[in-house]
């Protein structure tokens, strides 16, 4: 069992963690949570020993072994995927290596009898050894893992040298995940895989033995993962057990206690103060106001609960409209040396639809987003944006246009319109730009300091056609959610290229999924295009539903008519189970509503269960959705 005894932690005055106690059991899966900063990736550094304690002990089983999906990416030797995966195995490559060395010394024919004897004797022992080990078995895991993180069987004979930062982290979380360590730690694994090999990865870590801490913004990673959640706020941690959309209900509660209380002891220490005024100078009323200055001494004083950043409405500011059709992609073709990576791509954007580019890293999705804003020039074919289009652009890790001696307040009011300057800081602080963070100058800020400015300078600037690569990846849940409902109410047209399902869930009209060299388009959100592809190993993505010519960029097939009585038979299922929720979420509502709910002993209780049910309808309704519109 993990320990944390007391554990106290500051950094230039800042308090991160203040007596925390904690433990966690072999084999939990704990899902971190938290706004950026709160101290998520601090804790693992106290965990690994990088960090020590102001105060307090952490206690880890001294044959434990922690694992850390480390963010800095190795210099890589000139070999294979394969042989630096294995690497990671010591024992079985120092016996493997032993065994090579002996096998050698016998071929020389040089030996004498007993040197001979000697090594034939060893030999059988390294042998034994690697078959107790199961070697083989460990062999074929590790193809699996590389399989389920989107690698093909070509990819493994080639160097990882030759890959780009996002997969070269894919072979780090490979090692990680083959040497299963006892207690497994990842700090934003969403940020570097695909929607399918993420869908893989959790079916990993749900039959994973050991336990596993992960951090993300992911809310959909977090519920299938996560059995109990660990909430860092303002250096205390909140402990839950259950689902993430569960514990979403439990800490809206919480919070709304915690400010209630709040109010009502800032009542009463008013009314104290007031009575101490009142009486202080009065000679017969001293000792009594006297006494009350004591009591506001001594008392415990409840810190002021936090405000949500959830409060403020973001908009992105609009341009005058386009014409209709915003842009024509036309037979269009691109290469990278020998490599290609888009062919024959022919694509229509109409004013005001929403668009998610979706596939593995390295499938030409900010490829095309560069050939469309003219950033790249195509090998064949054209990208032409329509009449009076207005584009903006936010592109993954390029911070070049921002002017580094500003701050993030100076430069947003030097970009957007006078009316709005007084909304500035509000924007900057709705993306966790807070306070003392809007006015520090922007080039000492980190890497995702600077993308919410770049995303904060997007909100502001006038478009009418927005591309958003990879926005969410330095966002927490709540400006990720901000972000989400300033996209659903955006009038103008979008393109998003993301891997966070939670995010794209309702928010796109359409799917374009990116294979290994064609683009194939679907005519529904995430979840209809999760459904079509349901069961499919990310490794053999480039070999789902492979099209060529004509078909590239086409919507996604309708089904045979055998199979139309088997989907209108789910549909009919799905129906009843939607009826019933209904029926349910209605019953649990009129309970809520009632002054009395919140004094029965097991109102935390149901409000777990209708954070479930109502995650349970909108899944279902959204499969209902899909499947009805298959049908059309």
């Amino acid at each position: 069992m993990i320990a944390f005894n007391n554990v106290s932690l500051a950094f230039g005055g800042q308090r991160i963690f203040n007596g925390l106690n904690a433990s966690i059991s072999p084999g939990e899966k704990v899902a971190l949570c938290g706004r950026n900063g709160s101290g998520k990736t601090t804790l693992f550094k106290l965990l690994t020993g990088d960090l020590k304690p102001d105060s307090g002990t952490i206690d880890v089983p001294g044959n434990w072994r922690i694992g850390l999906l480390s963010q800095e990416i190795p210099l890589y030797k000139d070999h294979t995927i394969r042989e630096e995966v294995w690497s990671s195995q010591k024992d079985l490559v120092a016996l493997q290596n032993e065994l090579k060395d002996l096998e050698y010394a016998l071929s020389g024919g040089e030996a004498s009898a007993h040197c001979i004897d000697q090594a034939v004797h060893r030999m059988a022992e390294v042998r034994e050894r690697l078959d107790y080990l199961e070697v083989d078995k460990i062999s074929g895991k590790m193809d699996r893992i590389l399989a389920g993180l989107g690698f093909s069987s070509q990819d493994l004979s080639r160097s990882p040298k030759s890959f780009s930062g996002g997969w070269r982290m894919r072979i780090e979380l490979a090692k990680l995940l083959l040497c299963a360590p006892d207690v497994l730690l990842l700090d934003e694994p969403n940020n570097h895989l695909d929607i399918l090999a993420l869908s893989w990865l959790e079916s990993f870590l749900s039959r994973y033995e050991g336990t596993v801490m992960v951090i993300s913004h992911d809310l959909f990673f977090l519920d299938r993962v996560g059995k109990r959640i660990i909430e860092i706020d303002r250096g205390k941690i909140y402990d839950y057990k259950g689902s993430y959309s569960a514990f979403l209900a439990y800490r809206k509660e919480r919070k709304e206690a915690e400010s209630r209380e709040y109010e009502a002891q800032q009542r009463l220490i008013r009314q104290k103060e007031l009575l101490i005024d009142r009486f202080r100078y009065k000679a017969s009323k001293a000792a009594f106001a006297q006494s009350l200055i004591t009591e506001l001494n001594r008392m415990d004083k409840l810190e002021q609960p936090e405000g949500e950043a959830a409060t403020l409405k973001l908009h992105f500011e609009m341009a005058r409209p386009s014409g209709r059709t915003v842009l024509e992609v036309t037979d269009l073709s691109k290469s990278f040396g020998d490599k290609l990576v888009l062919q024959n791509v022919h694509l229509t954007l109409e004013r005001g639809m929403k668009w998610c580019f979706v596939g593995a890293n390295g499938n030409g999705k900010s490829t095309l987003v560069k050939l469309i804003c003219g950033e790249l020039a195509p090998t064949q074919g054209a990208a032409k944006l329509g009449h009076e289009v207005r584009i903006g652009y936010y592109a993954q890790e390029d911070h070049s246009a921002l002017d580094l001696k500003l701050t993030p307040v100076q430069l947003l009011e030097s970009e957007c319109r006078a009316e709005m300057r007084s909304q500035v800081r509000h924007i900057l602080g709705a993306l966790g730009l807070r306070e003392d963070h809007a006015d520090k100058q922007i080039g000492v800020m980190s890497g995702g300091e600077r993308a919410r400015v770049r995303l904060a300078l997007m909100l502001v600037q006038e478009h009418n056609f927005i591309i958003l690569d990879e926005p969410t990846h330095h966002l927490d849940m709540p400006s990720k959610d901000q972000l989400k409902q300033a996209l659903k109410k955006y009038p103008g047209t979008a393109i998003i290229v993301s891997h966070d399902r939670d995010f794209l869930m309702g928010l796109a009209n359409k799917t374009l999924f990116f294979g290994q060299g064609y683009v194939k388009l679907y005519e529904g959100d995430i979840n209809y295009f999760l459904d079509q592809h349901d069961g499919a190993m990310p490794g053999s993505m480039g070999r789902l539903e492979e099209n060529r010519g004509d078909d590239f960029a086409r919507s996604a097939p309708l089904p045979e008519k055998t199979d139309r009585k088997k989907l209108q038979r789910r549909i009919q299922n799905l129906e009843k189970q939607i009826y019933e929720l209904e029926r349910l979420l209605v019953q649990s509502e009129n309970e809520m509503q009632r002054p009395e709910f919140y004094e029965r002993e097991d109102h935390v209780l149901k409000l777990q269960t209708y954070a479930e049910d109502k995650l349970k309808y909108s899944e279902i309704l959204q499969e209902w959705e899909g499947l009805v519109d298959s049908l059309k």
